[in-house]
């Protein structure tokens, strides 16, 4: 269950620059039909001329080439400097370019009467422009510190349903969709618009078979989806408990093993939507004709002003007949396919600080005036302002001793995170990305080939849980401690109640049509941004003590 996202903006023209020699007979004079490449019998050499960018960015994946397609004819492509993704025997490629220098491209085209031509083309590769956003800076104690600690105000200043309200887009994302929300060139990606023009351009674009492919794969993993949020409700009761003081009876706080077992059956659902979903794309990826890989190319690279203003109602006919469910999950897929054509295993590794201390209500203080309002931009400044409430005692709302505390769980964390070398959480990304991306192939993977990108995601999954559940013990643990001034004086009453009406300027805020909410108090609970009603029987299920008391010793 997805915040609907609705969209704005101006349509652009696509266009792909042609750039290509050759196109005749075999450009060495020799072909299997014929004497030069010419015709044997009145039949013509078939046409061989590339379309292609004439200028490419290193490392941006999806760029397209293409020669025109004839029935019945043979196609055999080759790159100097770069690398196929998919369509190396088809009329079209899509294409990686290299670090530097030029891009170098031949196809061989071979129609039904044996007649062979080659066409070349040429791209100059152009240095990408530095990321403001990657994992160097994500993982940074400077960004890891702001961002726990912003997490440590939601939880201090929230309630059990803030906590549970839950961007879906955190799920199975090996994509790179937020590397290129991040590093959007026109700073959108923070704008309610950003994912719905994305995946509405990807919906426009694809084919019946291709949608159905999304359709039933949308059908297949809404129960798993949803399993995958119901079941971060104990973890966040049981850090709810901790930190009012409810502790089960006999126990001194959390147990270490039992949060870890937690957190990593959910990463283990994680990685099993996240396979299923790469053997889709790449699926579909095989399946795109010339006209949707020239389509999707002319996207790579750009911001978001320059894609195509496609908006729910273009595509609303190829969503219909789905559960609600279904829609938000083909709408997220959608984006995906997009953002994982686009990327490289760097973007898909790469994650926001905030990706891992998801259990304490810090989504909802940022994104919940969003939901349901065209157009509004979510302030990109607000976790580093109001995370420096709780690790700088200078701005008057934590005591030093409280900060120091709060400071300390970036660098109690950093080996988990990325500073063991034979196992942490960034290993741990890499090592699932790596394996989903190698299904992107012009071949079909064999069932051996599946099956041992089944086992790496597998393994690396449970890793990946085991780690960032043992980080968020530690948080949990040392958000209890300062909240409740366990073997100290962190926070005074006065600064709680400092604390509250900070949270209450960041979420209260002025629409364009002039009106004023206050989301600072909401009560409700939430399915990722979908509000579940306080009587539902899964919320009872997941949420009473006999769920959470075993996470406690």
């Amino acid at each position: 269950m997805l915040i609907k996202y609705l969209r704005s903006g101006v349509l652009t023209a696509l266009a792909v620059a042609l750039v290509a020699c050759g196109g005749g007979g075999d450009s060495n004079g020799s072909d299997t039909g014929g004497s030069g490449g010419g015709s044997t019998g009145g039949t013509p050499a078939p046409a061989a001329k590339i379309t292609a960018p004439s200028t490419v960015t290193s490392g941006q994946a999806g760029y397209a080439a293409s020669v025109t397609s004839e029935t019945g004819a043979t196609y055999a492509w080759s790159i100097t400097n770069g690398t196929i993704m998919v369509g190396s025997q088809s009329d079209s490629i899509a294409f990686v370019p290299g670090s530097s220098g030029v891009v170098g491209l031949t196809v061989k085209v071979t129609n039904t009467s044996g007649i062979s031509s080659t066409g070349t083309a040429e791209a100059t590769i152009t240095s990408a422009p530095p990321a403001e956003f990657n994992t160097e800076q994500a993982v940074s104690d400077g960004a890891q510190s702001t961002t726990i600690a912003f997490s440590g105000f939601g939880m201090m200043t929230g309630n059990l349903g803030a906590q549970s309200f839950f961007p879906p887009g955190k799920v199975a994302d090996y994509w790179g969709f937020q590397y290129l929300r991040d590093n959007d060139a026109d700073r959108m990606g923070h704008n309610t618009s950003f994912l719905t023009r994305v995946a509405c351009n990807v919906l426009f674009v694809l084919n019946d078979s291709q949608l159905a492919m999304l359709k039933s794969l949308a059908k297949n993993q809404v129960s798993n989806i949803n399993l995958y949020a119901w079941k971060r409700y104990p973890l966040m009761k049981a850090f709810r408990r901790l930190a009012d003081g409810n502790l089960p009876a006999g126990t001194s706080g959390l147990n270490l093993d039992a949060i870890k077992a937690a957190s990593r059956e959910l990463y283990l659902i994680d990685g099993q939507l996240s396979y299923e979903r790469a053997v889709v794309y790449a699926n579909i990826y095989r399946s795109l004709t010339a006209e949707q890989k020239a389509y999707l190319g002319s996207m790579v690279g750009k911001g978001y002003q320059s894609w195509p203003a496609k908006a729910e109602e273009d595509v609303r006919s190829k969503t219909q007949g789905l559960a609600h469910d279904e829609v938000v999950a083909v709408m997220t897929y959608a984006g995906d396919l997009y953002s994982w054509y686009a990327g490289s295993v760097a973007t898909d590794v790469y994650f926001c600080p905030e990706r891992h201390g998801t259990y304490y209500g810090s989504f909802y203080i940022k994104d919940a005036p969003a939901v349901g309002h065209a157009g509004y931009s979510i302030d990109e400044t607000m976790t580093a302002t109001v995370g420096k409430a709780l690790v700088d005692s200078s701005l008057g709302y934590i005591s030093p001793a409280g900060a120091t505390l709060m400071r300390g769980l970036a660098t109690a964390q950093t080996q988990n995170l990325y500073g063991n070398a034979a196992n942490n959480m960034v290993l741990a990304r890499t090592r699932v990305a790596e394996a989903l991306r190698s299904l992107i192939t012009s071949a079909e993977p064999s069932t051996a080939a599946l099956g041992q990108v089944k086992a790496t995601v597998d393994l690396y999954s449970g890793i990946y849980g085991d780690l960032d559940g043992e980080n968020n013990y530690h948080y949990a643990t040392t958000f209890a401690r300062v909240y409740r001034n366990t073997d100290g004086t962190y926070l005074t009453d006065a600064q709680k109640t400092a604390l509250a009406a900070l949270r209450k300027k960041y979420m209260t805020v002025t629409y364009s049509d002039g009106t004023t909410v206050d989301y600072s108090g909401g009560s409700k609970y939430f399915l990722y941004a979908a509000e579940v009603p306080d009587s539902s029987a899964d919320l009872a299920s997941y949420t009473n003590d006999a769920v959470t008391s075993p996470l406690f010793k």
